[in-house]
């Protein structure tokens, strides 16, 4: 090039990258527009040599790690199957800055050129990275920009109460308002009614779906995380919901969730509910229920509780370590509880010894046949009512102290007003921004009550009901333990790893248990 020659008067292996970020049909014919063009503009040329195009689709340049051709491209030109890349401009390569400097010295560290052709840019010339530098930072400022232009754009049709995203299951959109789909709501109603039965799982739901006809757009089965979204998703039930998650970074698109008490969710006329508010709660009850096992996977939850019953409430006084299940294939009929320090690292790192499931179950039958009796079981449950009742209290407390400090601010901004620190206008303004942070406030805290209020007397009638039960202690020792025991801890006597001393701690008011165990 020194020498006067230009890339055009070389022998190159050429290969040309090609990316639109949506799938739309402009774009994708902008893409086939793009690829002719590099191929023309390749076999044009006598001394190229046209090796391959690169071609990404509805795939976003702010980062490379989902852009599998672009990947491959550079796995190609490392190789060295490619001595020129070509490519429309630095936005299509990279609108990340730094990946932009980052691929493109990698890329001549190898011997291959980027030329970008809407910019006149080619990696080899002498002011290449400075220019590439300026460049590729004004492409990913203006990705920054359309990020807030759109965050803007959702937030006011927030404020305007209008409806965020496509179609949804169940739903077709017409003038801003949702309208029943006749023939996919039967799918969502099969789906809330079943898993309320509480006889089947989600994955299994998919199933029973698909044999019905109802498959995905992928013409496969709903899988379970899809029908987990349907199921807890208010809108179902006739409620606005938006503001849910938030991208976090412009530049990777990672999003994450936004607090409960941050999301927008309220009754909408604009949303006509597919199954009833009732069902719903019924159903998301359920699943928030299983959703706290720890495998939620298994929809059998007592035979779940049997094996588990002892997990996460068995303690070794020596280590502090949690014991865990030992049931393999010798021990499937009669299995221990060892603690987890003695069992991943030995004897002297803890010398708590194992103990055998029926000791303990031994141990409890005698233990809730003496509290589960009439005179008791009010005292229970009275106890129970009151710890519900208090986190109920808790849980609304946040929202109530928002809406203090909403009103202590208005009143702060009305006393700067009179002595004349701000204006009339600048009151105004300030005063219908906190007035409408209320409404919403307010909303949330009538809405969240009655979802608490609704939760809560069926926690209390379940938990009544259990209680009040002829139960049989030894078929229902596994969620008995469950809801009465908070933990047990597990002490040698003197040392000896014979005889044990349980303290049994309750979860509500009543004087710890003492137990001694002799192995």
């Amino acid at each position: 090039m020194r020498k006067g020659l230009t890339i055009y008067d070389m022998p190159l292996k050429v290969g040309y990258y090609a990316r639109v970020s949506t799938d739309k049909y402009d774009q994708l014919n902008s893409l086939e527009n793009q690829q002719k063009y590099f191929e023309e503009m390749i076999k044009e040329n006598k001394n190229w040599q046209l090796i391959n195009g690169y071609i990404d689709e509805g795939i976003s340049g702010t980062a490379v790690k989902h852009r599998n051709s672009f990947l491959k491209m550079i796995e190609d030109a490392t190789l060295g199957k490619i001595d020129l890349i070509l490519t429309k401009e630095i936005s299509r390569f990279s609108r990340n800055t730094i990946d932009s400097i980052k691929y493109t010295e990698y890329l001549l560290k190898k011997g291959v050129i980027v030329y970008f052709l809407s910019d006149n840019l080619n990696t080899i010339g002498e002011d290449s990275e400075f220019r590439l530098t300026i460049m590729s930072s004004l492409a990913q400022d203006e990705v920054r920009k359309l990020s807030e232009r759109v965050k803007f754009g959702i937030n006011r049709m927030i404020k305007d109460g209008k409806l965020i995203g496509s179609n949804l299951t169940g739903y077709y959109k017409k003038n801003g308002r949702y309208k029943i789909n006749p023939e996919e709501a039967p799918l969502i109603k099969y789906l809330f009614t079943t898993y309320v039965s509480g006889n089947t799982s989600l994955k299994k739901i998919g199933k029973e779906l698909a044999i019905q006809g109802y498959l995905n757009s992928k013409g496969k089965p709903y899988s379970g995380t899809t029908l987990a979204k349907f199921l807890t998703n208010p809108r179902y039930k006739g409620y606005y919901t938006a503001h849910l998650t938030e991208v976090e970074d412009y530049k990777t698109h990672k999003k994450r969730a936004i607090p409960k008490e941050k999301q927008i969710i309220y009754k909408d006329s604009k949303i006509p509910p597919i199954i009833s508010e009732e069902l719903w709660n019924k159903a998301n009850y359920l699943y928030n229920k299983r959703k706290k096992l720890p495998s939620r996977h298994i929809l059998n939850n007592e035979e779940h509780l049997k094996k588990s019953k002892y997990s996460n409430i068995l303690y070794c006084h020596e280590c502090g370590n949690i014991f865990i299940r030992n049931a393999g294939s010798n021990r499937a009929l009669n299995p221990i509880w060892v603690c987890k320090t003695y069992k991943n690292q030995g004897l002297k790192a803890c010398s708590s010894p194992n103990i055998k499931e029926k000791s303990l179950d031994n141990i409890f039958i005698p233990i809730f046949t003496n509290l589960l009796n009439p005179k008791k079981i009010n005292t229970i449950f009275n106890e129970y009512k009151n710890i519900i009742e208090s986190n109920s209290k808790e849980y609304k407390k946040e929202i109530t102290n928002k809406i203090i400090l909403n009103k202590n601010t208005k009143e702060k901004l009305l006393n700067l007003n009179i002595k004349g620190i701000i204006d009339d206008e600048e009151l105004k303004e300030h005063t219908l921004k906190l007035n409408k942070e209320l409404d919403n406030l307010n909303k949330e805290l009538n809405i969240k009550t009655n979802n608490k209020t609704d939760s809560l007397k069926e926690e209390l009638n379940a938990l009544k009901t259990f209680l009040n039960t002829k139960l049989d202690i030894k078929e229902n020792l596994a969620s008995l333990i469950k809801l009465l025991i908070t933990k047990i801890e597990v002490t040698k006597i003197n040392g000896n790893r014979k005889n044990l001393s349980l303290k049994i701690i309750y979860n509500f008011n009543y004087p710890d248990t003492i137990i001694n165990l002799t192995l």
